[in-house]
């Protein structure tokens, strides 16, 4: 039985626990958590701010057994696979067969002034002091801007979003598509300020900063990592044979959305492959360098992207305004970049109608993994609405629409 360390128990840690049970790898599972046994959902932060939710219901009980905690990982050497904890008052260190990283990122605050948006403490104090707020400072207009100014928005306070580009979700979605949606977003107590960077701002009562994320890594440099999810030795450039990594610790060279969805699919991969190398095997799984399906609710709406890293760069661009429903004036829209044989490599689309968005990025994800063009996305009619209904879903009418102008029909 091998000796599993896992440092960190947001979405990758928890994902990966789960999958390698699943899969019945004969390990022993050694968890490192500053929090303790505890889980916490910062995705669920803009509904407890809202009341929604109750704040407390942010952190619940670690509710898997059978796994030793040790406490917080304060050193982990890469080249013994041993990791150095503390816990309660006592400091200890173990030795491992395989490593798991998944310590996610945090927040630099350029002023004291500021709060977190992603950590418990600072949250509940934001709480408190709603009640006697008049005016809301919210710096980063991207997923977590976007999504507690809509939450805060239902109070009797001002909220002013400040946002060094020069639109909202500028690392999510398309310029044009960004504007769009900005045009729809109906709150009167709600501004936003463009192109202005913040270290320092006065006159609210509170100020909330959702930008400046930066990777936190609890080995002695960053962490990068290969196909596999196996950490990069930086000394060799080589992949170290039993250090696997997973979510928002992760130093990138390229722009990727810092969400859930791809910690949980990368923890997933790392997990099969420690399995293979149990077996005695090479890993095989590899990630692909995808956007998985990303969701954001803000504003009544809901925004969706799915797409691929690395793109060529002679894709054609399609902006489409669809009607969802024959009775009803509302739309999806949507932004889209595919090949010249109709395959799909990014979608982008917002709509404030049931799961409209939901739907169309689903069908995008698969298409995308299994390279189906939407010639072929027409032909198969993956459409949920029945025959009697002659009005075309907006899956259907994309496709079309699509595979028309590629000349592909």
């Amino acid at each position: 039985m091998v000796k599993v360390g896992v440092i960190g128990l947001g979405t990758g840690g928890i994902t990966f626990i789960s999958e390698i049970r699943r899969l019945r790898v004969p390990c022993e599972i050694f968890l490192f958590e500053k929090r303790g046994l505890k889980v916490f959902h910062p995705c669920s932060i803009p509904e407890a701010l809202e009341g929604k939710i109750e704040l407390q219901s942010l952190i619940e009980p670690f509710g898997l057994s059978g796994i030793t905690f040790m406490g917080q990982a304060r050193e982990v050497d890469p080249y013994s696979l041993s990791v150095g904890f503390e816990n309660n008052g006592s400091i200890g260190k173990v030795s491992l067969d395989f490593v798991f990283v998944a310590t996610g990122g945090d927040v630099v605050l350029p002023s004291k002034n500021f709060f977190k948006a992603t950590k418990y403490d600072d949250v509940e104090k934001i709480k408190q002091l709603l009640p006697g707020a008049k005016r809301i400072g919210i710096v980063g207009a991207g997923i977590l801007g976007l999504e507690l100014a809509s939450a805060l928005s239902v109070y009797p306070i001002q909220i002013e979003i400040f946002e060094a580009k020069d639109h909202i979700l500028p690392e999510l979605i398309d310029r044009g598509l960004s504007e769009k949606l900005l045009k729809k977003i109906d709150r009167k107590n709600v501004f936003f300020n463009f192109g202005r960077f913040v270290n320092d701002i006065s006159g609210f009562d509170i100020v909330i900063f959702c930008t400046g994320f930066k990777p936190v890594s609890p080995l002695p440099f960053e962490i990068r990592v290969d196909e596999y999810m196996r950490v990069i030795d930086p000394r060799s450039g080589k992949p170290f044979d039993r250090i696997f990594a997973a979510g928002d610790c992760i130093t990138y060279d390229f722009k990727i959305p810092r969400v859930a969805t791809i910690a949980a699919e990368q923890a997933r991969i790392a997990a099969r492959n420690i399995k293979m190398i149990v077996q005695g095997n090479q890993p095989e799984e590899k990630y692909e360098l995808f956007v998985a399906p990303v969701l954001v609710k803000a504003f009544s709406y809901e925004v969706g992207k799915v797409g691929r890293i690395h793109k060529p760069s002679d894709l054609q661009k399609f902006y489409l305004d669809l009607k969802v429903l024959p009775f009803d004036e509302r739309k999806i829209h949507i932004y889209a970049e595919l090949d010249k044989n109709g395959i799909i490599y990014e979608l982008q689309a917002f709509c404030d109608l049931r799961s409209e968005v939901r739907h169309i990025i689903d069908i995008s994800y698969i298409s995308m993994k299994k390279m189906i063009s939407v010639s072929d996305i027409r032909r198969f009619e993956l459409s949920y609405q029945p025959e009697v209904c002659k009005f075309p879903d907006p899956v259907t009418s994309f496709a079309e629409f699509v595979s028309r102008r590629l000349g592909i029909l």
